[in-house]
């Protein structure tokens, strides 16, 4: 009689177990049969399954076929494949590519077309969460934010947590550099540099966290940076102030990402452990003339160190690749560009206008000596890349797009641009994925949200017709992208010119 009983329970638990949930949807979606690719520790196991989705978020995700009701709208993904959206945590939304204000005035139309495509640029890439580390407003935000289709936008404040008369306050002009970032931090050595009219209290490493925490950031950025380009020495910060900034920091929830692409800028903040070093290192200061096949001792034992505390490094590759754009104008013909810039912006940076920046940059120097300067320096980032990629560092993806008034970065395509140059410089497909979305995800604590496909989460995910894990070229592949549980065609994306 116990056995019967024994046997009776086990059939009904299995029988439980095989009965699928019944799900009621009203305007849901359902992706039947789909190879989903996800991870929560950077290792992947493809598998063909089941989503679905309702309202905003995923509320099944199986290899059995779910049991539905209601009204939803059902894809095929026979033979295509699901990521999660990809996440960039290093952009400047507020900015309009290869402008200065002056330039926006002047071209009011083409500064307005640029802004309008600028959030559909980067879905078309598949870039579903931005975060913004420099200064934005409330009504930027909002302009953002109030759109029927937009990426998801997180953002570090107001402004960044310079140091006085620091980079990059030191680009204005200094009657304006305290208004516009008022979250700078004052320094002692500086203060015969500062108005009178900012109190010292106001602009301690605690108030300025404080003051960026209540805008509803989700991370401080800072900076190290003691100059390029003939620029005089800059302040930088002292590790008392950036010691006291991570404290803060953390002590806010808050993410603490720093600027700092030179060996001593590394050296420094592996050092005193920031939470992200928001560039990769290919300024090597007295190595820069060595080869291209080595890293330097010196080199070496700094990466080994942001290794070893697992601090977040993001490469930034493109921001070398974005300058060296310019020294080219066949750049601004790809295909590729038409589908993200407006045309009209497109022919005005042809123009001796719009080649602004390149003179600048380039003045002296012919084409060939361009490729020649940037080619060295970007191979060592790529060097010290491939040296942390194969020692399991944790690399977290962004673009700095636009790291300067480059037309060179543009929104989206910069992104599927630094992909392939991570593959370039030798990083495997897996960790580039990761890097991309459950890196970043975790590295700025938003997992609980996105980062990978998961019941509970957010719905922004991407139905791509090639496989990450084998081709880079996937993510240009993209066949609908799912922001919010809303799926757009890819192509509705595009410029409309």
């Amino acid at each position: 009689m116990k056995k019967a009983i024994v046997l009776f329970i086990t059939i009904m638990a299995l029988s439980c177990q095989e009965t699928q949930e019944l799900l009621n949807l009203t305007h849901g979606v359902y992706i039947s049969n789909i190879t989903i690719i996800t991870s929560e520790d950077g290792n992947y196991h493809p598998y063909n399954g089941h989503l679905v989705i309702k309202n905003d978020s995923i509320v099944y995700v199986d290899k059995k076929k779910p049991t539905l009701s209601g009204t939803f709208e059902q894809i095929d993904g026979t033979g295509k494949y699901i990521i999660p959206g990809l996440i960039d945590s290093h952009v400047h939304i507020t900015e309009v590519q290869g402008m200065l204000p002056h330039h926006m005035e002047a071209n009011p139309e083409l500064a307005k077309q640029f802004t309008s495509q600028m959030p559909n640029s980067y879905l078309y890439y598949g870039f579903t969460s931005l975060i913004n580390l420099g200064g934005i407003s409330n009504e930027q935000l909002t302009a953002i934010n109030t759109l029927p289709i937009h990426p998801d936008i997180y953002h570090t404040g107001r402004s960044g947590a310079s140091v006085a008369n620091g980079y990059p306050m030191n680009f204005a002009p200094e009657q304006y550099r305290f208004e516009s970032t008022p979250n700078f931090i004052y320094m002692e050595s500086q203060a015969a540099h500062i108005p009178d009219k900012y109190d010292p209290a106001d602009h301690t490493p605690k108030a300025v966290v404080q003051r960026i925490k209540n805008t509803g950031a989700i991370a401080v950025k800072s900076y190290y940076e003691s100059g390029f380009r003939g620029m005089p020495k800059l302040p930088v910060p002292t590790k008392k102030i950036m010691n006291e900034l991570i404290s803060e920091s953390h002590a806010n929830d808050l993410v603490l990402t720093v600027h700092g692409n030179s060996l001593e800028a590394h050296s420094f903040l592996a050092d005193v452990g920031v939470d992200v070093i928001a560039h990769g290192l290919w300024n090597w200061e007295t190595y820069r003339d060595v080869p291209l096949d080595s890293l330097p001792l010196e080199v070496k034992q700094t990466l080994d160190k942001i290794i070893e505390k697992q601090i977040g490094y993001t490469p930034t590759l493109t921001v070398l690749s974005g300058e060296e754009a310019l020294a080219d104008l066949a750049f601004l013909d790809q295909p590729e560009l038409q589908k993200v810039v407006p045309k009209k912006l497109l022919d005005w940076y042809k123009t001796e206008e719009g080649q602004w920046f390149a003179k600048e940059l380039f003045i002296e120097l012919e084409t060939g000596e361009v490729h020649k300067i940037y080619g060295n320096i970007q191979a060592h980032a790529m060097l010290a890349l491939k040296y942390l990629s194969d020692r399991n560092a944790l690399l977290l993806f962004g673009t700095d797009t636009p790291s300067a008034p480059t037309y060179g970065n543009q929104p989206g395509h910069n992104g599927y641009w630094e992909l392939q140059l991570m593959k370039e410089a030798g990083v495997p497909l897996d960790k580039i994925l990761s890097s991309a979305t459950i890196n970043n995800a975790k590295a700025f604590h938003l997992d609980a949200n996105i980062g990978s496909i998961k019941t509970g989460k957010k719905a922004n995910m991407l139905i791509l017709t090639k496989n990450p894990l084998l081709d880079i070229e996937a993510y240009n592949a993209i066949e609908h992208v799912m922001i919010g549980g809303k799926l757009v065609t890819r192509e509705d994306l595009a410029v409309k010119n």
